[in-house]
């Protein structure tokens, strides 16, 4: 599996390929909740190991994308 942007889920945000579960939740389980990548098999139990840690160099990779003000929600 790959990482995929699909127009059709999770708003085009890049997600593991066939599962629908965003990059951005994974980095998020490892970065503010601490959880190591074998924890987050356990909370997303349609990844692999590698899928975890294919979604975290992704996310590494691209981490100005993540944090830049644009890719954060934006209130009404």
């Amino acid at each position: 599996m790959g990482i995929v942007r699909d127009s059709e889920h999770s708003d085009s945000a890049p997600t593991i390929e066939g599962t629908g579960i965003r990059v951005k939740d994974i980095a998020s389980a490892y970065e503010h909740s601490g959880y190591d990548p074998d924890e987050i098999t356990q909370l997303y139990p349609d990844l692999s190991l590698s899928d975890v840690h294919r979604a975290l160099a992704y996310y590494y990779d691209h981490i100005d994308d993540f944090r830049s003000p644009s890719s954060e929600p934006t209130s009404a």
